[in-house]
């Protein structure tokens, strides 16, 4: 349940930290997920600026509007600036203008944005953290914070609002200590409607209003927050925890992979194991780059990080905002829809 209240605080603090030439938005996203609802349809209002809405996404379509109206910054999701350092229809068009990448929604990897930095190198990079929970953003990129030196993190704590970080224990951590991030505001949303269970577990806690994003993260010594995956997502090889978003990062660097999705899969010997669903480029053949996609995360990371299995599949399924549907790839397997599968069978997570 999202309050007027909440919205027009969430606007507030978003106007405070925007420059006052961000007075052209595309509008890509979908009006129903908590970012179009907020950066395009309400946040315009209050900067009397000017919104690009495209009746239906294509690469073309955005792109035309962005020269066109030779709009400066540009709200994306991962999948779409994913897109623009990969797809060559994007060397067609005069960018050279565009001063800013904004990204939300979902985690962009570290390989993405700095071939993002490389083909723009004019440009500067901003993303927020939240959820629909939160009415979008607990914290955001300050305009002093656009460098691409700070693009890995998601920007510092919002106006108005609190953050902490605890352990599984509910203990306060401190910098650089990572934990699960709890955040209050006035932006912080009522509730889930007709679920007060799920309410209780989630707003509220310990009665003073604290908001479980479920999120791991840290804070530096700069005030910058880091995400560094969710929780409930974490693989569990023999209980240690191997963030998905940590080789997902390290997979999307190989030369041959367009996109990944990792998820645990049970293991005999460790409880769990990582394994990759990768899309690969196109022309590109299995079997033997499974073997060598495992040989390049063994050559990079730990043992307990390491690749028990690579299965290739057409597409990751995402949702409109750009997050990884882990679910329907979970539900894919049980039910028998499988792609080329490579595994490894002689190495054990020996810890």
């Amino acid at each position: 349940m999202i309050s007027h209240q909440n919205l027009i605080a969430q606007c507030l603090q978003i106007a405070q930290i925007t420059p006052s030439t961000h007075r052209k938005i595309l509008a890509v996203l979908p009006a129903f997920h908590i970012t179009g609802l907020v950066h395009a349809l309400h946040l315009p209002i209050l900067l009397n600026a000017e919104v690009y809405m495209l009746s239906s996404f294509t690469m073309k379509s955005m792109l035309d509007t962005v020269v066109r109206y030779k709009i400066g910054e540009l709200l994306l999701v991962p999948p779409i600036l994913i897109r623009l350092v990969r797809d060559p229809i994007v060397d067609q068009y005069d960018l050279s203008f565009v001063t800013r990448f904004s990204s939300g929604a979902a985690p962009l990897s570290e390989e993405i944005i700095q071939l993002l930095k490389k083909k723009f190198p004019n440009t500067g990079f901003k993303q927020g953290y939240g959820m629909t929970e939160s009415c979008s953003c607990i914290t955001a990129h300050p305009p002093e914070k656009y460098d691409y030196e700070h693009a890995h993190k998601v920007g510092s704590i919002c106006a108005s609002t609190e953050v902490k970080i605890i352990d599984e224990d509910g203990k306060e951590l401190g910098v650089n200590e990572p934990g699960e991030l709890l955040a209050r505001g006035p932006q912080i949303t009522m509730g889930y409607l007709g679920n007060e269970k799920a309410t209780r577990e989630t707003f509220n806690i310990d009665g003073e209003g604290w908001l479980r994003t479920g999120d791991q993260a840290m804070v530096g010594e700069d005030g910058m927050v880091t995400i560094t995956d969710r929780i409930k997502e974490m693989i569990k090889v023999k209980g240690i925890g191997v963030a998905p978003a940590e080789l997902e990062d390290l997979l999307l660097g190989h030369e041959k992979v367009e996109d990944v999705a990792v998820l645990g899969i049970e293991d005999e010997w460790a409880g769990e194991r990582p394994k990759a669903f990768i899309v690969l480029k196109r022309g590109v053949g299995d079997e033997v780059v499974g073997r060598e996609i495992m040989a390049y995360v063994r050559e990079r990371k730990v043992r307990h990080k390491w690749v028990k299995e690579v299965e290739f599949v057409e597409e990751i399924p995402k949702s409109a905002s750009g997050k990884i549907l882990r679910r329907v790839l979970r539900d894919l397997a049980k039910g028998g829809k499988r792609g080329t599968v490579v595994r490894d069978e002689e190495v054990k997570a020996k810890l």
